[in-house]
């Protein structure tokens, strides 16, 4: 489980494949996390001004569909995929397919 995070990160795509790497096949990768490309596009603007003045961590801006996208990129098939509606949160589900990568 990756929880409320991946936005967080410089780069989620290594974190991603380093999970899908660690998980067996059949093994399944749960994350929620702040998609804030689907609903605050201009956090895109504010969060490097707010990381230099020291007021904001580093916040990375991607979409739901550029996270499944980064998700299938490295194995992964959809299980599941939803919104959590009171926070706006992504929840994906993906399993690791049998194939080596």
């Amino acid at each position: 489980m990756v929880l409320s995070i991946l936005h967080l990160l410089e780069n989620k795509e290594e974190v991603i494949a380093k999970v899908h790497r660690m998980l067996k096949p059949g093994g399944i990768f749960v994350t929620s996390t702040a998609c804030l490309g689907d609903t605050m596009k201009y956090i895109k603007l504010i969060a490097p001004i707010g990381k230099f003045l020291g007021l904001m961590p580093l916040v990375k801006v991607f979409t739901t569909k550029e996270l499944e996208d980064n998700l299938s990129d490295v194995g992964f098939q959809i299980d599941y995929n939803g919104k959590l509606e009171k926070t706006k949160r992504c929840l994906l589900w993906r399993r690791r397919l049998n194939r080596r990568s």
